[in-house]
């Protein structure tokens, strides 16, 4: 992502609760083995889509631009895998230094995100944006936990008498002897390479190839050049659409078996002293009830913070500074009362991640839009580190 993009009263509790609760991430998505359980319950990681790049396919008659194709059915496969949560845009429209009070326009959220996230704001007389935001690494907020990317290294039609169309990672497949009509094609088959990394620093952190002899499927249709050379709308009504789609379905499931010992996180979107906000609601999976360890990182910039370079950062382990219990849940954001802290306010774009899931025999809490009088969290502490 772009660096320009990307850029809680009183009571001593012992620091030793956050820091047993940092422990429990380690294990924040399994739950009590318990055999009459359907499923344990996952929150699905914050993830970006790169380019899927491809050759074209080369026809008697012209190309075929497969990668628009692949591009346009990665986007599908990813929203029915219910592995992943896509963002298309980042939730800070506007560099807050050029944002106004209440500016409507600073978030991309939905509708209805975005009126109780008015509502809070407002509330907790949190409106000013670039106050709020401009001294912190705020393009935190926009990155997400994973970058996704990859390329089709091989597409091939394969028709009667060995005849094959299409792209190896050696090139395109020469089509001499074609008819400018079309051919009958029996079997499709792929190779594609996806590969998971870690926005701004594009660390990898797994990697997914799926084979041509996986994806190798019967299909037996007659393939018309003149079709396909007019635009994809022809390429969807055949096989080769099922056939490109099991690949991409492939190599995400690959990918994220590879991504299951990557703890779920997320960033702290806004600080309203007696709650938080944070990145993510029912699309991630979040419920009310929820308990979220909040951690403040350092971030290492080659030069101005959210205007350069990015060098690394992170936390210490179990150096939780809150917890915080989800209160309301939205389409992707949420919102948690502190109920802990030590003596650091979380900042903006802080990492956030699952402490536990809400007893399912207990009532969720219910949300308020008016702050506690006082300032005050209702029974939560900002304890010291002792």
């Amino acid at each position: 992502m772009e660096n320009r993009n990307s850029a809680w009263s009183k009571k001593i509790i012992k620091a030793g609760v956050l820091v047993a609760g940092a422990a429990m991430t380690m294990g924040n998505q399994k739950c009590e083995q318990n055999p009459q359980a359907v499923a344990p319950r996952t929150l699905k990681k914050i993830v970006e889509l790169g380019a899927l790049r491809s050759s074209p396919v080369i026809l008697p008659n012209g190309g075929f631009d497969f990668q628009f194709v692949a591009n346009q059915q990665i986007y599908g496969v990813l929203m029915e895998s219910k592995l992943f949560s896509l963002k298309y845009n980042p939730p800070i429209a506007i560099p807050p230094e050029q944002a106004r009070n209440g500016d409507t326009n600073f978030y991309n959220l939905t509708k209805a995100d975005g009126k109780m996230m008015k509502a809070f704001s407002e509330a907790a007389g949190k409106d000013n944006y670039s106050y709020q935001y401009a001294k912190t690494a705020w393009c935190m907020v926009n990155t997400p936990q994973v970058k996704l990317s990859g390329s089709v290294n091989s597409f091939e039609l394969i028709g009667g008498g060995g005849i094959t169309i299409g792209f190896t990672p050696a090139g395109a497949l020469p089509t001499n002897g074609l008819s400018s009509l079309g051919f009958n094609v029996e079997w499709a088959q792929l190779d594609l390479s996806m590969i998971a990394t870690r926005p701004l620093t594009s660390k990898v952190l797994a990697a997914a190839n799926v084979t041509s002899k996986q994806t190798k499927t019967k299909v037996n249709f007659a393939m018309s050049f003149g079709a396909f050379s007019i635009g994809p709308s022809a390429y969807y009504q055949t096989p080769l659409a099922q056939v490109t789609k099991a690949g991409l379905m492939k190599s995400i499931d690959s990918l994220n078996a590879s991504l299951k010992s990557e703890d779920w996180y997320t960033r702290v979107l806004a600080n309203h002293d007696t709650h938080l906000v944070v990145i993510g609601g029912t699309d991630v999976g979040l419920e009310a009830g929820d308990q979220l360890l909040v951690y403040n990182e350092d971030y290492y910039w080659e030069g101005e913070p959210c205007n350069s370079r990015y060098l690394g950062g992170g936390a210490q382990a179990g150096s939780a500074i809150a917890k915080i219990e989800l209160d309301w849940v939205g389409d992707e954001i949420s919102r948690g009362r502190v109920i802990e802290q030590n003596d650091n306010n979380a900042v903006i774009g802080a990492k956030v991640k699952l402490f536990k899931f809400r007893d399912p025999n207990t009532a969720a809490p219910t949300p308020g839009v008016e702050p506690v009088a006082g300032g005050n969290s209702g029974g939560s502490t900002k304890p010291g580190r002792g």
